[in-house]
């Protein structure tokens, strides 16, 4: 699949140089504090909430879908930040959606697409993202810390996403967050103790994100005990009648004893 999307998106690449006009462009020059966000004073665990339409694997997910009461719904109902994704040909996204999204809500705004080069990064800027989202399967060191630092400089938080035996790069990379995807690439299979597996070869010093498969408050308090300071909710929250309520739910986890109280 993969390798489906990097070959899409390298048509994407040679469309977005042709339209992008950089001279345009202002840059950003400072990112936003993800450390203020994401490792606050209480320890618990913060929701980055999705804007998500379809899946290549489900299809619609959302069938009353409206990208802009959606993310309204997640800033009034407690959401740290707010993922949106803008691949259109795999997810049924659009760069719009970003763009109308970042006019109603004060959230960080993450992009999430599949950037494989740097024109993409202006890009993301351009749509009034705060963070972006770099796979590490679809890079070696090189490519990654390329990204990693062009990001940076332009005012973007990568969050770097790993599957698997991709932690021991990325860890030597200029970065604060690391995510940790639980859905196997090969298989699509999502398994949540993919992070409680991998989290642990992570240094406290990032923030530690765990994605994909997380369906109830147990899931989140697990996910807090092993040392988590995020997770990326998508398909739970878009599947429900009113995504809006369900993040309220998942978050009144709070209200209940973390491993260390009980």
């Amino acid at each position: 699949m993969l390798n489906r999307i990097a070959a899409e998106k390298k048509l994407e690449v040679q469309r977005l140089r042709k339209t992008l006009d950089m001279d345009k462009l202002i840059l950003k020059t400072k990112c936003f504090n993800p450390f203020a966000i994401f490792k606050n004073d209480t320890g618990r665990i913060e929701v980055i909430a999705e804007v998500k339409k379809a899946s290549p694997v489900k299809g619609v997910i959302c069938s009353s879908f409206n990208h802009l009461e959606i993310a309204k719904k997640y800033e009034l109902n407690g959401a740290a930040a707010v993922s949106v994704i803008s691949d259109s040909k795999f997810f049924d996204g659009k760069a719009d959606y970003l763009r109308e999204i970042r006019e109603e809500i004060d959230l960080p705004i993450l992009r999430k697409d599949f950037i494989i080069d740097e024109i993409q990064l202006y890009e993301t800027m351009e749509m009034g993202a705060d963070m972006v989202l770099l796979i590490a399967a679809m890079h070696d060191y090189s490519s990654l810390l390329s990204l990693c630092e062009r990001s940076k400089q332009i005012g973007l938080e990568p969050l770097v996403e790993v599957h698997d035996e991709e932690i021991g790069m990325v860890i030597d990379l200029p970065i604060n967050i690391i995510g940790i995807n639980n859905r196997n690439l090969k298989d699509f299979t999502v398994d949540i103790n993919t992070s409680i597996k991998l989290g642990s070869l992570i240094p406290d010093s990032f923030i530690k994100v765990s994605e994909s498969g997380i369906k109830t408050q147990e899931d989140i308090l697990l996910l807090e005990q092993n040392g988590f300071n995020a997770v990326l909710i998508g398909e739970t929250l878009v599947s429900s009648p009113d995504p809006g309520a369900k993040l309220d739910e998942l978050l009144k986890y709070r209200g209940r004893k973390s491993h260390d109280q009980s």
